[in-house]
């Protein structure tokens, strides 16, 4: 069933508003309804050709950049003058045993076959910080040492995920070259740009104040946000590299200059997830090879199931220096959760043909399944507990 673009965007905008009053009173993620829902019209047969695919498509690249830059926007700095850098390094020494565990399993155990190789690794190792915010949020762990934890792990492997699948790829496009040194051009310019951006804050505080009134006619923090933005995806691609790295460098880079402007925030996270990333993950639903899944990929989801748990469940075990053992199962639990950014890499990966759509199929269903069941087991950990009551950290 051939529709005009138009006629598509009415439907998908339809969804991105019906969607979230479904999915808030059944107590799943919005994303999962939307990939659900893009999955039902593939099955109707509806498609677009033409000028309007290209549309479709440019719309719904943009929506991956821009989940992408909010992704990075979520990152919050501001616990490590509470807490110190502790939580930092568990994090990052969590990471580090998840990925060594993930390659094990795929390049060694061969445990999904031949044909996988490091880059499925890698995105096994991602987590989903717009799971674990919320759930974290909801027991009110955010200002404990033990949420913190939580957190920062998740946050340190969703960015240490996008940059090792960036070096990654442009390896595979390139090889050994000197153009590998342009990944570190954009952070030497992140760097530059983020004490510019200081240094105005220092000397011009109530003009840029203004950026974050409800009442700025103009919109000139959306405009400077955007700005901002297209800046470090135009440097990525000149760079050769992953345009989603640059889109979340500047994300991270408004969540340091600007972390608690709560107005700026929520008209660009209104701007994503009210129009653009809907379109995304629709089309990705839409996109959903049904038969891959029935002819491979659901044979698949066992043992990725077992593998996305175990890579997070036992690096978590960590967290027995500072928590009880359950808290620390628990925390491996909540970081099994997957959603918005293992589907954008699992995207990337078919394009660049490091996965097939069988992996793809498999990957997609996995993060549907983790980020309704994971968030519940974590949920009812702590409940079963006491109410999420937290025992001291040890010292």
């Amino acid at each position: 069933m051939n529709i005009s673009p138009n006629v598509l965007l009415l439907l998908i905008a339809g969804f991105a508003f019906i969607i979230p009053l479904l999915s808030g009173r059944i107590g799943v993620p919005a994303v999962v309804g939307e990939i659900l829902c893009g999955i039902f019209l593939g099955m109707l047969g509806v498609s677009i050709t033409g000028e309007g695919q290209i549309i479709i498509d440019f719309l719904a690249n943009f929506g991956l950049i821009f989940l992408m830059f909010l992704v990075g926007l979520e990152l919050d700095f501001s616990g490590t003058e509470v807490y110190g850098i502790k939580p930092f390094i568990i994090g990052f020494f969590v990471f580090c045993i998840t990925i060594a565990i993930s390659a094990y399993l795929v390049l060694e155990v061969e445990v999904f076959g031949t044909g996988y190789g490091l880059f499925a690794a890698m995105l096994l190792s991602s987590s989903a910080v717009g799971v674990t915010v919320p759930a974290i949020r909801e027991l009110g762990l955010v200002k404990s040492d033990y949420g913190q934890t939580i957190l920062v792990s998740a946050f340190i492997a969703d960015f240490a995920t996008v940059l090792l699948i960036t070096i990654y790829t442009l390896y595979l496009k390139k090889g050994l070259t000197m153009e590998m040194s342009l990944i570190a051009l954009v952070f030497v310019l992140f760097f530059v740009i983020y004490y510019m951006g200081k240094l105005a804050i220092w000397y011009y505080p109530e003009r840029l104040s203004a950026w974050f009134k409800s009442d700025q006619p103009s919109e000139i923090g959306v405009r400077a946000s955007f700005a901002l933005l297209l800046v470090f995806v135009a440097l990525a691609e000149i760079s050769n590299v992953e345009a989603i790295l640059g889109a979340f460098l500047a994300g991270v880079m408004l969540s340091l200059l600007f972390r608690g402007g709560t107005v700026l925030e929520q008209k660009l996270f209104g701007i994503g997830y009210g129009f653009l990333i809907p379109i995304f993950f629709i089309n990705v639903g839409m996109h959903f090879d049904v038969w891959a899944l029935a002819s491979g990929g659901i044979y698949l989801l066992p043992k990725l199931l077992l593998v996305a748990l175990a890579v997070k469940i036992v690096p978590s075990l960590l967290f027995i220096l500072r928590h009880p053992v359950k808290e620390s199962v628990a925390a491996g639990i909540l970081l099994s959760s997957r959603l918005s950014l293992i589907i954008a890499m699992a995207a990337i990966g078919l394009e660049l043909n490091l996965i097939d759509k069988t992996m793809e199929s498999a990957i997609i269903l996995l993060a549907l399944i983790t980020s309704i069941t994971c968030p519940t087991i974590f949920r009812r950990m702590h409940v079963a507990a006491g109410e999420a009551s937290i025992v001291p950290a040890r010292a």
